[in-house]
């Protein structure tokens, strides 16, 4: 159960509780709105579902720099029939859209909102909750239909992540396989493989800021391994996810995506240093 208690206005408190508070696509959740004596003044009333939409945007010229924003989207709005100017209370449910993104402090912020317009001092009181995604609630099919993709600069070695799905839940380890297939001579190899964020900036009325990229710490292959050419050399791996990772998801502002993150690393090299691939994958937060 979500509460939020509002200051107290010229004739009370509000007070708005939202159950569940956690739920997934396609579920309900009821908002019960209280307040502890009759507001009044009221010129209208109204409950908004939606979300605080999180991202980061540029300022001005080249060197303005970057700042985090968040912005309301609103999905539905409900207006409350006000009698005698009074406002005493409402209750209102709400099916969470099978598109809604997940809950995290990346992307959204779920709420039922209670807008009081009363002309001098108006009520703007937010009860939240959170929108979980489980693998049930996500189109994976580009996903699971996409390659390996080589980082530019590389080729002295073809790099393959294979892996039996492409959805994974957070706190839950990446398992599958690391295919390396030398295609010249090159010196022994220091393999790892890590989980990558990304987070998207698109915001509708702003200058988008720089995409962020974070790489998680790398789980190690071998740090001494001979790749001689013309063979084929299969590496099991398991990759764990943060307990906390955001699922993945797309909103009006901004997005975050996930990929698993391959690296070669060539001891001694002098001309091809490191080779990087990497292959999409999607991830949830609800069984």
């Amino acid at each position: 159960m979500a509460d939020l208690v509002g200051p107290l206005n010229r004739s009370g408190g509000v007070r708005i509780t939202v159950t569940p508070d956690a739920v997934r696509p396609r579920q309900t959740v009821t908002a019960t709105v209280t307040v502890e004596t009759p507001i009044d003044e009221v010129g209208s009333a109204r409950l908004e579902w939606g979300y605080d939409n999180f991202y980061r945007y540029h300022v001005g010229s080249t060197d303005g720099g970057e700042r985090d924003a968040d912005g309301w989207v609103c999905v539905t709005r409900v207006e409350i029939p006000i009698a005698a100017g009074e406002f005493a209370g409402t209750s209102n449910s709400f099916r969470i859209p099978s598109w809604a993104p997940g809950s995290s402090p990346q992307l959204a912020r779920w709420a039922c909102r209670l807008v009081i317009d009363r002309g001098d001092v108006d009520v703007d009181e937010r009860g939240v909750f959170d929108v979980v995604i489980g693998a049930d609630d996500v189109d994976a099919t580009d996903e699971a239909a996409a390659e390996t993709e080589p980082y530019p600069g590389g080729g002295a070695t073809e790099i393959d992540i294979v892996l039996p799905s492409p959805v994974w839940r957070a706190g839950e380890p990446i398992t599958g396989h690391l295919v390396l297939r030398p295609g010249e001579r090159v010196p022994l190899a220091e393999v790892a493989v890590y989980w990558q964020r990304h987070r998207e900036h698109h915001p509708i009325e702003r200058s988008p800021a720089r995409s962020g990229v974070i790489d998680g710490p790398p789980t190690y292959l071998g740090t001494q391994i001979p790749l001689p050419p013309g063979d084929e050399y299969d590496m099991p791996f398991e990759v764990p996810l943060p307990a906390d990772a955001a699922p993945s998801g797309t909103s009006v502002n901004s997005s975050v995506t996930w990929q698993l993150g391959a690296r070669v690393v060539y001891q001694g090299a002098t001309r091809r240093q490191i080779e990087r691939a990497r292959r999409p994958i999607v991830v949830v937060n609800a069984s």
